[in-house]
């Protein structure tokens, strides 16, 4: 009965959290996000249950995810604006990064935890051989109505916390997922929608690089007719391309 007053008090905080920080009171935002997250962590510690300690586990990692957006801003009410800084490297990267997301809804830390995901099978493979995959984020109920199941879809019926791109667990499952035909579906703010999808709408909008198979055409039509972000994994190479609004954005190498 406790365990589940302070799973209560955790989601709460944490939804006040989130009002705090949409307008603009980010010192109390980060303070109810610590208190949702030390009231989820005592929870977790009085559970006897394996399955639900790892959902807990999951939201805990999304709240922090949350938090650490915040812990390089300025509180300071007499200082409202940002004092100018001379952009450096890291600077310039997430400048771009920024510039990419613009207008999408999705979240820096979403789109940075599905880039790792895509390094990783673009570097791992699966059972020995290289594979390729694509992932759609943000405007997912416009992707998903311009889109179909190829298979059925294993996150089908799971609650929102279980199919966090942050939980380690689903990580796993997208890797294994991978070799399914079809496009991974991810909204803005991190859940797994779906895998096994398949793109229904034309292509003829777009213009890509000859030599780029349907994989990469279908995802770059999708971006171009939602705001979303097309993140494709190459078969061969490995090379990841991102696109927005129909082209390529940019490109990652693995090392």
């Amino acid at each position: 009965m406790y365990k589940n007053v302070l799973l209560d008090d955790g989601r709460n905080l944490a939804k006040k959290a989130q009002i705090a920080q949409d307008r603009g009171d980010y010192r109390k935002a980060r303070e109810l996000y610590l208190k949702a997250i030390s009231k989820l962590g005592d929870a977790c510690e009085i559970s006897g249950d394996f399955y639900e300690v790892s959902i807990i586990r999951s939201q805990m990692s999304y709240y922090k995810h949350l938090y650490s957006q915040l812990k390089e801003v300025s509180y300071s009410d007499q200082t409202p604006e940002p004092a100018p800084v001379t952009p450096q490297k890291d600077d310039k990267k997430d400048s771009e990064i920024i510039e990419l997301l613009k207008g999408s809804g999705v979240s820096e830390h979403v789109f940075e935890a599905v880039i790792k995901i895509a390094i990783e099978i673009s570097k791992e493979g699966r059972e020995g051989r290289k594979i390729g995959t694509a992932f759609i984020v943000g405007d997912s109920f416009n992707v998903m109505d311009k889109s179909r199941q190829l298979v059925l879809n294993p996150f089908k019926g799971y609650i929102r916390e279980e199919k966090l791109i942050f939980n380690p667990d689903i990580c796993d499952n997208i890797k294994e997922f991978a070799q399914l035909d079809g496009v991974f579906v991810i909204s803005g703010d991190g859940v797994v929608e779906a895998a096994g999808r398949y793109i229904t709408i034309d292509t003829g909008n777009v213009n890509i690089q000859k030599g780029l198979g349907t994989r990469h055409s279908s995802v770059a039509a999708m971006t171009y007719s939602t705001e979303s972000i097309g993140i494709v994994v190459s078969q061969s190479g490995g090379l990841i391309r991102i696109f927005r609004h129909g082209r390529v954005a940019a490109m990652v190498k693995p090392g």
